[in-house]
């Protein structure tokens, strides 16, 4: 995932370059072009995917005592709650993510009904500062019928400064 963000990187910031060629432009160093606010959302989008992706792995580690059972136990997965108003959308990437891990691992039967389930998922992600940079919490909470919490995870991705993707 980081080559494909640096070959990004590398083609968004070189076509700036020629287009400023072709323009017959004062070319301006590289490093000074910012990256549009679309080109954020989508490293976002991803970071949202990387941390669910790492949670529900750790979800799978931690609750084989659950699902090593017959029938496998069926999981329902709420929507992803967002607690910060400056986050982006693109939340359907984490969820997506939970729901293809949980639901191919043959480990829960990932059901749409909450009334059909035995366990609920509860989802949500924060924002906040991290020695100066962006950082994201992904909450995890693993519940049982009645919405009780029976054990949670919680994942933090990063912003690097040096290409601005989230790890």
């Amino acid at each position: 995932m980081m080559i494909r963000a640096a070959l990004f990187s590398i083609l968004l910031l070189g076509g700036c370059g020629v287009i400023s060629l072709n323009e017959q432009e004062d070319l301006s160093p590289v490093a000074d072009v910012q990256p549009s606010y679309d080109f954020q959302d989508t490293y976002m989008i991803k970071a949202y995917e990387t941390a669910a992706t790492r949670a529900t792995n750790k979800m799978l580690d931690d609750t084989a005592d659950i699902y090593e059972v017959v029938p496998k136990p069926k999981l329902y997965i709420k929507d992803i709650v967002k607690n910060s108003p400056n986050l982006p959308d693109g939340f359907h990437t984490a969820r997506r993510a939970i729901k293809e891990i949980a639901g191919k691992s043959g480990t829960y039967v990932v059901v749409k009904d909450m009334n059909e389930a035995d366990y609920l998922l509860d989802s949500s992600i924060s924002e906040f500062n991290s020695a100066g940079l962006p950082a994201i919490l992904f909450r995890m909470s693993l519940n049982d019928k009645t919405d009780q919490p029976i054990k949670a995870w919680n994942v933090v991705i990063r912003q690097l400064s040096e290409d601005q993707s989230w790890w």
